[in-house]
């Protein structure tokens, strides 16, 4: 969603690591807001890498799920 900080930190940061990244806002498409719901989103952002899911954004847990490490 365009407010929320969470997510604008995300892609600060993919963009920072240069780490490609696709952003759907479910407050301004239909169709994002349906896969949200599919996904059963509870709060935003929801971060999908591969198969493994993250809610919300942290540096430390991003960087475990995409390159196993902290």
């Amino acid at each position: 969603t365009s407010w929320c900080s969470y997510c604008k930190k995300a892609a600060r940061y993919f963009k920072q690591k240069k780490i490609p990244f696709i952003e759907h806002d479910i407050e301004k498409s239909a169709r994002a807001a349906k896969e949200y719901k599919k996904l059963r989103g509870r709060g935003v952002p929801v971060i999908l890498v591969g198969n493994q899911r993250m809610n919300g954004f942290s540096i430390k847990a991003f960087n475990n799920l995409y390159y196993g490490k902290s």
